[in-house]
């Protein structure tokens, strides 16, 4: 798929949703009138003719009923997807955890997150779900998250929670995921009216004896008017939802090249008890988030969410579809993997599972998948605008030779750096020992701040006790003496595995409160100017972790209003483009010569871009450059990155930490972008 392709379309589908709920509205307006007028008729004797003030009074109320509703669920899914999470009573999985099922989904989700160029996204289980189903949720990749039910952790094997986790990291990729969020707000306010309706509707049975008939006829009128939220919230959903599911079946498959996955986990939705029904009361204002319909219902054909199950399966394998050879009748056992553990054979380099007589989606996803792996490994073995053009084409767009190599990266990462990052107190050190240089001045002052950091430990002892007022400060040991443990270890970590080792942290550093976080951060701060060096991969580093350190205020969606035009954020690239150019050690000729190879690729807009000072580019800088960057339109964010590509990719050897600093500052400008593989 074509990220940024995928990207415009889904703010088309965004115009489109505004569209159909202004109709909604209108619709529903017209519709209350009409039941307070022919109600008022029957109950008071008024006549039926067309009363403009009744009229203004009911589209301010019911626009003001709507509006409001929609406002507060909004403003309650500021977080992101941790909020959508947490309304489905989903509980946060410790990416510590030992217990297998759970580790088995953290392991996958990191995966695909490492292959994507995505943080690794908040991971939940909704425990009281015995049902197959999941979904992804947030703004942006900088607050994902991604819940599956008990079920799905309970009956599927590896190579199919593999399928779902890569379904729904589409949905991540493609811009589904903010429209879905954002279509949640918007139609809270329109089901509202259902809980507005049936309320109603109770006080009306209590004074039905007064009332006769007529008070039956205005309660059953307050049935159909409460509903007709719920029926509008349908149609909208339907028409905005439901034929991404194909594309992100699709794309499932391009990611594991494996149908079997994902066709394997349809499969067994249709043969389980409990099929993908959710229980959870949010379901029907949720049902277009999840990875198969969770709901049901006598409108579920004509107006469902998601597309029948068995045309999903047919599109993604015609031979997994029930009564062809290699399907499963209904009530059977499921499917059988047929290539074993698709996680082994993606490590040992293999395929995953896509045998020659693959067809439908699965052929051509892997097709896709070859394809965009030649096209980042075609760039010449050095730089210029086809590497470029190679580079750009990857973001947002993981083949399932980025699964096998993220896995395969992964295992390169000692285990006891992956425990550390996976804990509050180890994911501090780890952090510390990745950042600076390998200098005395850099190593004193890891250790110095390490002696001020709160390892966290002693606030979950006391949370665990009930001593809510006990508290941690300066002088908690556990950091210094966990970063004496990991630093060694870390020296060893393959500079390919830098930036994934660090998303790894994240989702331990996002438990800690704001006081650590804050203190995390002066802690980064002091150790990258220790030494006075200018290294543009820690600032883009930094600026990763402040956009994830909880602050103690919710960020929410963030409006893209700093930038519609490169014009308008040109320092902002200068400051960027220089910081590139310095990197590695470069001289000022070599420095001189990148930066120029950066601002050539905006020559047609920019024409005054000049190389700072490696003294220009500090810290403060680059962060607060980053910081508008990353707030500019896809178009100002995509030409800034290619401009930056240019200036990494200027040399003939490609080093690998120049591509991973490449790939921290497409992260900070939120476009994921692939490892390069090894073979590029």
């Amino acid at each position: 798929m074509d990220f940024f392709q995928a990207q415009e379309e889904a703010k088309k589908r965004s115009v489109v949703l505004v569209g159909l709920f202004a109709a909604a509205v209108i619709a529903i307006i017209i519709g209350v009138y009409l039941v307070l007028v022919v109600g008022g008729a029957m109950s008071m004797g008024m006549g039926v003719g067309f009363d403009p003030v009744l009229f203004g009074v009911v589209a301010v109320g019911t626009t003001a009923l709507i509006a409001g509703g929609s406002a507060t669920r909004t403003a309650q899914l500021r977080k992101g997807g941790s909020a959508v999470a947490e309304l489905m009573g989903a509980r946060e999985v410790d990416p510590g955890t030992r217990d297998p099922d759970e580790r088995r989904l953290v392991n996958v989700v990191e995966e695909m997150s490492v292959a994507s160029g995505v943080p690794v996204p908040g991971i939940y289980v909704m425990d009281d779900e015995p049902s197959i189903n999941a979904f992804a949720a947030g703004y942006t990749i900088h607050d994902a998250a991604v819940a599956v039910t008990r079920g799905t952790l309970e009956k599927l094997n590896r190579e199919e929670l593999q399928g779902v986790v890569a379904h729904e990291f589409s949905h991540i990729l493609n811009g589904d995921m903010r429209l879905n969020i954002r279509l949640v707000g918007l139609l809270f306010g329109i089901l509202l009216l259902a809980v507005v309706g049936r309320g109603m509707l109770r006080g009306q049975m209590v004074r039905r004896r007064r009332n006769g008939s007529k008070g039956v006829f205005l309660g059953l009128a307050l049935i159909a008017l409460g509903y007709l939220g719920v029926f509008f919230g349908k149609l909208i959903k339907a028409a905005v939802s439901r034929q991404r599911e194909f594309l992100a079946d699709a794309a499932a498959v391009q990611f594991t090249r494996n149908p079997r996955g994902i066709g394997g986990a349809l499969r067994k939705i249709a043969e389980n008890a409990h099929g993908s029904r959710i229980q959870d009361h949010h379901a029907e204002e949720l049902s277009h988030l999840f990875f198969a319909d969770g709901v049901g219902g006598a409108l579920a054909r004509s107006m469902a969410t998601h597309p029948p199950l068995d045309e999903r399966i047919r599109r993604i394998d015609p031979s997994l579809a029930e009564g062809s050879p290699g399907g499963t009748a209904r009530g059977g056992k499921g499917v059988r993997p047929a290539g074993g553990d698709v996680a082994a054979g993606q490590a040992s380099g293999g395929t995953g599972g896509l045998g020659p007589g693959a067809s439908g989606l699965a052929g051509a996803a892997a097709g896709m998948a070859t394809a965009a792996s030649q096209g980042v490994g075609g760039g010449g073995g050095g730089g210029g605008e086809q590497g470029t053009k190679a580079i750009m084409s990857s973001v947002g767009n993981p083949s399932s030779d980025h699964v096998a190599y993220a896995s395969r990266l992964l295992a390169e990462i000692p285990d006891r750096i992956r425990d550390a990052a996976h804990d509050r107190t180890g994911a501090q050190a780890v952090i510390l020992a990745l950042l600076g240089g390998d200098d005395e001045a850099s190593r004193a002052a890891r250790v110095e701040v390490a002696r001020t950091l709160d390892s966290g430990a002693a606030t979950e002892e006391a949370e665990d006790s009930g001593d809510g007022d006990r508290r941690t400060g300066a002088g908690d040991p556990r950091v210094e003496t966990e970063l004496e443990e990991v630093s060694a270890l870390v020296n060893q970590v393959p500079p390919a595995a830098r930036l994934p080792l660090v998303d790894l942290c994240l989702s331990a550093l996002h438990r800690m409160s704001p006081e650590q976080a804050q203190a995390l951060r002066s802690a980064v701060d002091r150790v990258i100017r220790a030494d006075g060096e200018v290294r543009p991969f820690d600032f883009a580093l930094a600026h990763i972790l402040w956009r994830h350190l909880p602050t103690g205020r919710e960020r929410g969606g963030r409006q893209r209003t700093s930038g519609r035009s490169l014009g308008q954020v040109s320092r902002e690239l200068e400051v960027v483009l220089s910081a590139l150019a310095w990197a590695e050690g470069r001289g000022e000729e070599e420095a001189a010569a990148a930066f120029a190879a950066g601002a050539d690729a905006v020559a047609g807009e920019l024409s005054d871009l000049s190389l700072r000072s490696r003294k220009a580019v500090g810290l403060q800088e680059l962060d607060e450059a980053l910081e508008r960057l990353e707030r500019g339109s896809l178009d100002v964010r995509r030409k800034a990155l290619g401009a930056c590509a240019r200036v990494v990719l200027v040399d003939e050897a490609v080093q690998v930490e120049e591509v991973e600093l490449l790939r921290a500052v497409a992260e900070s400008l939120e476009l994921p972008l692939p490892p390069l593989l090894p073979a590029a």
